[in-house]
């Protein structure tokens, strides 16, 4: 029995030994965990980023559309091969679309520093097999320069800019759009009427709060994707075309468009007042018949530019009784020399040729030509003024009615 309790002791001590030792290895404070943390300075959905003082947020979206009898995401059939109503047009056109966008804020010495990027990850067919047409081949399938190839796409860059102290620079809307600019309720930004920069210009902008709901801003936009239609040269030879539009003879761009608005934000509503001038400038008054420069043009002399512009006037009325939520916004444009103001498209010009169908030929065919101005050189080829040309809509939103005239 002695002799037992002899053995189990030392078994008893061997073990604590063991355990001793193993103990010896471990380190003394186990490190912290560190999980991330919500943040609610800047509304739901942000979150630090770890090791830092800075929030972020990712969003987006996920859509698919198709279109039957119509471009891309809802595009009219108002040209090319769709307007034309032939059989080398695409009778539907389906487009897939993911959005990502990255939201950061920062509090600085100079008050929140924001950052926002969106990118859309695109594919779609585009509406025509014309082999004669840029788009695509019936014989070799879609263009490969528009990436619309089996296993193609393309990445589309929306907005990119930074805000701090007031200040905005870089891809983001313009300071005279309205809250709710070219996509009402819908996914359509082809919407004939008012203000459109929904995927972002290149701009600087500060604004000021005065408070009670009042802001003032001021910017300066590039003019050169969203803000410019086309400049015609009269003296061309068929300068325009059997189909009522002609080649642009736009100069350089010069200046930026300098915009403006003031807006009173309250319970009911919104309203704003938006104001823009833009720089209508031509290049030459000896040019081919695409409007291209020639061996004369930089000798020929050029029309005077001028400065066009546009206003706006934007009301929305909130919680109206039709139901929680609903909503009406109105507003009213008029544009001297800024077409895109009126019809705005993200098209450099747009222009309509739509036609309709029989089983011998068109029956009817209708053109419409879009341009901030025309000019006519005088004589010897010289002299000539830029005539900005005049515009004006009235736009209702949610319903999408349309009424529009030209002047």
């Amino acid at each position: 029995m002695t002799m037992y309790r002899k053995l189990i002791l030392g078994s008893a001590a061997s073990f604590l030994a063991m355990g001793a030792a193993q103990a010896a290895d471990l380190p003394v404070k186990a490190k912290a965990v560190e999980y991330v943390r919500i943040c609610s300075l800047y509304g739901a959905g942000f979150f630090y980023i770890p090791g830092t003082d800075t929030c972020i947020k990712l969003g987006g979206y996920l859509r698919v559309d198709t279109t039957f009898n119509g471009g891309a995401h809802g595009a009219p059939a108002w040209s090319g091969d769709l307007g034309q109503q032939n059989r080398f047009r695409d009778q539907f056109v389906s487009r897939s679309r993911m959005a990502l966008a990255i939201d950061t804020r920062t509090a600085t010495e100079y008050g929140v520093v924001r950052t926002f990027g969106q990118g859309d990850f695109q594919f779609n067919n585009f509406g025509s097999s014309n082999p004669a047409g840029s788009v695509g081949s019936q014989t070799s399938g879609l263009s490969s320069s528009l990436l619309s190839t089996a296993g193609g796409g393309y990445v589309a860059v929306e907005f990119l800019f930074i805000q701090f102290a007031g200040f905005t620079f870089g891809k983001s809307a313009s300071a005279y759009a309205t809250p709710w600019q070219g996509t009402p309720g819908n996914i359509d930004s082809n919407l004939l009427g008012g203000h459109v920069t929904d995927t972002g210009v290149n701009n600087i902008q500060y604004e000021a709060q005065f408070g009670n709901g009042v802001s003032g801003t001021v910017g300066l936009d590039d003019p050169t994707v969203w803000n410019r239609t086309a400049v015609y040269n009269l003296g061309i030879p068929s300068a325009i075309g059997a189909n009522g539009t002609g080649s642009s003879a736009y100069g350089g761009a010069v200046a930026p468009d300098i915009v403006g608005r003031i807006r009173i934000d309250q319970a009911w509503g919104l309203f704003q007042l938006s104001g823009r001038a833009h720089l209508v400038n031509a290049s030459y008054n000896n040019l081919s018949a695409s409007a291209a420069p020639n061996n004369l043009s930089e000798i020929s002399g050029h029309p005077d530019s001028k400065w066009g512009g546009s206003v706006m006037a934007a009301l929305q009325i909130k919680n109206i009784p039709t139901g929680k939520g609903d909503d009406i916004k109105i507003d009213v444009s008029y544009a001297k020399g800024s077409t895109k103001q009126v019809i705005a498209t993200s098209g450099t010009s747009p222009s309509f040729a739509m036609f309709s169908d029989s089983s011998f030929g068109y029956q009817s065919v209708g053109f419409g030509a879009t341009t901030d101005a025309v000019y006519l050189p005088g004589a010897a080829g010289t002299g000539g003024l830029v005539q900005p040309q005049l515009g004006f809509v009235l736009v209702d939103q949610p319903v999408r009615k349309l009424l529009r005239r030209p002047l």
